[in-house]
């Protein structure tokens, strides 16, 4: 169904990828999933099960809470925890709130300005390609990511129940 990798493109001279910022807030929220049934979570908690920067969690549980998707409570019981079903958020969402779009090529973009865009084979190619992503960004849930993550733990390949 989903293969979620680094992918490294080149729009107009400058490296795009996929950011750690948005790999850290997909996996805080799939840590945050999978922890729902034991209340709030310390973010110190997560970002150590996650390979996170202690000092990087705040930053994202700001933008996390900053959507609703997140509640934060203070006090000795206090921490984070997930405030919303897991098939609500899309990937597509999340790099929204993270303003990281992922763009394989600014020839893909309306507004690009290529004297060989309407004849070029490649734009063709890169058009597909970038629909493709939009359209698995869009559709794959974090209910979908804690599933693929239940298979993995499993043993099992996530493409075998998951329509690969």
């Amino acid at each position: 169904m989903l293969n979620i990798t680094r992918a490294v493109s080149n729009i107009s001279g400058v490296d795009v990828m996929i950011s750690n910022r948005l790999e850290y807030l997909l996996l805080a929220l799939i840590d945050l999933a999978t922890n729902k049934t034991k209340g709030y979570a310390v973010s110190r908690d997560v970002a150590e099960r996650q390979g996170i920067s202690p000092k990087y969690m705040p930053q994202l549980m700001a933008l996390l809470t900053k959507t609703h998707w997140v509640e934060s409570a203070r006090g000795c019981k206090g921490g984070v925890k997930l405030a919303v079903e897991p098939c609500k958020i899309t990937v597509g969402n999340v790099m929204e709130i993270a303003g990281e779009p992922l763009i394989i090529k600014a020839c893909v973009k309306q507004e690009y300005e290529c004297k060989r865009k309407n004849e070029c084979p490649l734009n063709f190619l890169w058009v597909k390609a970038q629909n493709d992503i939009n359209r698995i960004v869009e559709t794959t849930t974090l209910a979908d990511l804690i599933e693929i993550k239940s298979h993995l733990e499993k043993g099992i390949s996530p493409e075998a129940d998951l329509g690969e």
